[in-house]
C-alpha cells in the first residue's frame, strides 16, 4: 500500500535476460528487512519494478523467472531490414498479461506496493521520460499517469534489437538508451536511502577471466562481438555504464555542494552565537541531534548518504541480454544475492549470520 514514507528507493537497471540478477538482490534485501518504498525501473528493471509494485516478493517473482524462456519474451522478425529491428516483443506482452507478472489495477491505485517510476527514451528527441504512479516530493518533469503495458514495453525497446513502442502519441525506445540507472527519479520521489542494482562491473578491479566454477558465465566484456546482435548489445552495455558513472558523479558533486552549505551554516551559527555572547545576550541555537547544525537550519540543508551499489565483479556476457534460460537465471539469481551481500558489508551494514 502506498504510504507517505519514501525513504528507501531501489533503482533497477536494464539488462534483458539478466533480470534474474535483480531478484537475487531483492531476496537478500528482504532477508535483511530492507523493503523499498520507491522503485525506479529501466528496461527489464521496469518489468521487475512493475511486478514489485503489483505486490510480488522476491519469492514469488523468482517463481516467475524460473519459468521464463526466450520464446516467452521475443521471436524472430521475418522482415528485419524493412522493419529496422531484429526481434519482436509481442511474446513479452502476452507473457506479462497471461502469467500474472503485473496487476495494473493495483499499480495505479492506493494499494500499490511501492511508488513506481518507469523510464523510456523518446525516439524523435532523445529525451528521457519518467512515468510514475504517484506524484513527486520535489519539483521534476515526472509524467504522473496511469501506467500500463505500453510503458513497460517502451522501456524494454532496445534500439535495433526490438521495435520502438507507441506511447502517448510518440515512439519510445529503451530508457537505458540515455540513462540505465537514473538516480534522479529516486531522489525526486523523496528517497534518502538508495540501493542501485547495475549488471555491469563499474569498479576498476574487474577480473577478465571466466569463472570456471560458475560455468564460465562471467567473462570479459572486452571480447570482440561475433554478430550483429552481440555488437548492438555490447554498444548498449558501454552506454549503460557511462550513463551510470555520469549520474553517480553528479550525485557526488551535489552532495559535496550540500556539505559545503552545511559547513557554511555551522560557521554562520557559531559567529552569530559569539556576537550574542560578546553583547551579553543569550541566543538559543538548539542542536538536539548533535550534528553541529542548529535545528532551525536543519530542514534547509540535507546531505544524502552514498548509494549502495550492487554490481558484479566481472562482466556478464552480452548474449545474456537476449537469452532467457533456467540455467542462466539460476546462476544470475545466486550471483545477485552474493553481490548484494558483498555490497551490504562494504557499506558497513551487518550481514545476517556473519560476525
Amino acid at each position: 500500500m502506498l504510504t507517505d514514507d519514501r525513504k528507501r528507493a531501489l533503482v533497477l537497471s536494464g539488462g534483458g535476460g539478466r533480470g534474474a540478477y535483480h531478484v537475487g538482490v531483492l531476496r537478500f534485501l528482504e532477508e535483511h528487512e530492507w523493503f523499498p518504498n520507491v522503485v525506479v525501473g529501466t528496461s527489464i528493471g521496469a518489468v521487475n519494478g512493475a511486478a514489485i509494485a503489483s505486490g510480488h516478493s522476491a519469492h514469488s517473482l523468482w517463481a516467475l523467472w524460473r519459468r521464463l524462456r526466450t520464446r516467452d519474451v521475443q521471436k524472430a522478425n521475418l522482415n528485419p531490414l524493412s522493419d529496422n529491428f531484429l526481434l519482436d516483443t509481442a511474446p513479452l506482452r502476452q507473457t506479462l498479461q497471461r502469467d500474472g507478472w503485473v496487476n495494473f489495477e493495483r499499480i495505479n491505485s492506493a494499494e500499490a506496493a511501492v511508488h513506481l517510476r518507469i523510464t523510456a527514451t523518446e525516439v524523435t528527441s532523445g529525451h528521457l521520460h519518467v512515468f510514475g504512479n504517484s506524484d513527486n516530493v520535489f519539483p521534476s518533469q515526472l509524467q504522473q499517469e496511469p501506467l500500463g503495458l505500453d510503458h513497460i514495453i517502451a522501456s524494454c525497446s532496445i534500439p535495433i534489437v526490438y521495435p520502438a513502442t507507441q506511447l502517448n502519441e510518440s515512439l519510445y525506445w529503451d530508457g537505458a538508451t540515455v540513462a540505465n540507472t537514473p538516480l534522479g527519479p529516486a531522489i525526486d520521489a523523496g528517497a534518502e536511502e538508495i540501493v542501485v542494482v547495475i549488471m555491469t562491473p563499474w569498479e576498476d578491479n574487474e577480473q577478465e577471466e571466466a569463472d570456471p566454477e560458475n560455468g564460465g558465465l562471467l567473462e570479459s566484456v572486452k571480447r570482440v562481438p561475433g554478430n550483429l546482435l552481440t555488437a548492438a548489445s555490447a554498444a548498449l552495455e558501454w552506454a549503460l555504464l557511462a550513463s551510470f558513472q555520469s549520474d553517480l558523479k553528479m550525485f557526488r558533486r551535489v552532495n559535496e555542494l550540500v556539505r559545503l552549505q552545511i559547513e557554511n551554516a555551522r560557521l554562520r551559527a557559531a559567529n552569530a552565537l559569539l556576537q550574542q555572547q560578546l553583547r551579553g545576550e543569550s541566543l538559543d541555537f538548539a542542536d538536539e541531534d548533535g550534528d553541529g547544525v542548529p535545528d532551525v537550519l536543519q530542514d534547509k540543508y540535507h546531505q544524502l548518504p552514498e548509494p549502495i551499489i550492487v554490481a558484479p565483479r566481472r562482466s556478464i556476457p552480452v548474449e545474456q541480454i537476449i537469452s532467457y534460460t533456467r540455467e542462466g537465471h539460476e546462476r544470475l539469481y545466486e550471483m545477485g544475492y552474493e553481490d548484494a551481500k558483498r555490497a551490504w558489508a562494504a557499506a558497513g551494514k551487518l550481514v545476517a549470520g556473519e560476525q
